[in-house]
């Protein structure tokens, strides 16, 4: 077993270095489409009390589907591009390597996109910038999932090595660690701390899965799951179940992470066109400047007093028109900034 293991191991390091990860790549570009698609329904979901939101409830339901699934893929997907360089390609050995690449790419556009917005709209102020601005706390948040990640590396053992026992406890303990934690702990999710806890074990997961290449592993059959998956969570999010809402909230977390696993062991056996290829890793490229400047578009709208009457009164057609708009000028612009390297630091480039 021992010697399977490592020429296994063996094998994994020897895999072709130039080989691009198309399967990651359009699992990045879907969670980027569903958060987009996310944003687009808020209005109708009766969540933005910012801006006098109206609850719809086909919207409303679509929404939260797409809330479960799409940040927790994003965060996976970062999970499993970690896993592989750390393990495959001795990157991020250090855990300055790893803090100062994600200050760069994560907490630079936080902190200028968080000051604009707190100058910008009236219902941001100062202190929010300690708990997440807007849809950028998904910044801090993931900056805390890395510098958790580090310091768990540097308590597992004196050599910074990270083995994935630690990691599949921490999936275990890492939901109920967030219910504590935010309920008791932390209620106003101090530098999203609660969040991190949230989002760890999709981290983790993806790490594990970089790890053993969990693609290798499973059976041909295991794309068949999908459907199922994604009609159990269909089910959880319509219909009210009797269940207590931390309960439910976990099951729609345990078949998001499914979802995500077993679509990379699908999308791992397609092949893609070379045009389709260069399509997708051009709006993955860009996919930074589009999440920062979406919401950004979507508040502007709703700042318009004849735009908010619009799209309050038109509430059948307004997410698709919300969903171009927060698609294609927000796409424009990340295009701009990543142009001109004096702008292009300030969306992570």
């Amino acid at each position: 077993m021992v010697f399977f293991w490592k020429y296994y191991l063996t094998l994994q390091q020897s895999m072709d270095k130039s080989k691009k990860f198309d399967e990651i790549s359009v699992m990045h570009v879907l969670a980027m489409t569903m958060i987009v698609a996310f944003h687009s329904m808020c209005f109708y979901n009766g969540r933005w009390s910012k801006v006098h939101a109206i609850y719809i409830p086909f919207w409303a339901k679509l929404s939260t589907f797409l809330d479960v699934i799409d940040l927790n893929m994003f965060v996976f997907i970062s999970g499993y591009l970690y896993g592989y360089l750390y393990i495959y390609r001795n990157k991020y050995r250090h855990p300055s390597e790893v803090i100062r690449n994600k200050a760069i790419r994560l907490l630079i556009p936080y902190c200028f996109w968080g000051v604009f917005m707190v100058m910008s709209f009236p219902w941001n102020n100062w202190m929010k910038l300690l708990y997440g601005v807007g849809h950028l706390w998904f910044l801090l948040m993931l900056f805390g999932v890395f510098t958790l990640t580090v310091l768990l590396q540097l308590l597992n053992n004196q050599r910074v090595r990270f083995t994935w026992k630690v990691g599949l406890v921490l999936i275990v303990l890492g939901y109920g660690s967030y219910i504590i934690f935010s309920k008791y702990i932390n209620p106003h999710d101090f530098l999203c701390a609660s969040r991190v806890l949230y989002y760890f074990p999709a981290f983790m997961i993806g790490y594990v899965c970089a790890k053993i290449r969990v693609a290798w592993w499973l059976p041909n059959w295991s794309h068949m799951l999908l459907p199922f998956i994604v009609l159990t969570l269909f089910l959880l999010v319509w219909y009210r179940i009797p269940l207590p809402k931390s309960h439910i909230l976990l099951l729609r977390t345990v078949c998001a992470y499914a979802i995500c696993v077993v679509l990379l062991i699908i999308l791992s056996k397609v092949t893609m066109s070379d045009r389709l290829r260069q399509v997708v890793q051009e709006v993955e490229r860009l996919s930074m400047g589009l999440y920062i400047f979406n919401q950004i578009a979507m508040d502007l709208v709703f700042t318009t007093p004849v735009l908010h009457s619009w799209f309050k009164v038109h509430w059948g057609i307004g997410p698709f028109l919300l969903f171009l708009i927060g698609f294609f000028p927000p796409m424009l612009m990340s295009w701009v900034f990543n142009r001109y390297k004096i702008l292009r630091w300030t969306i992570g480039g």
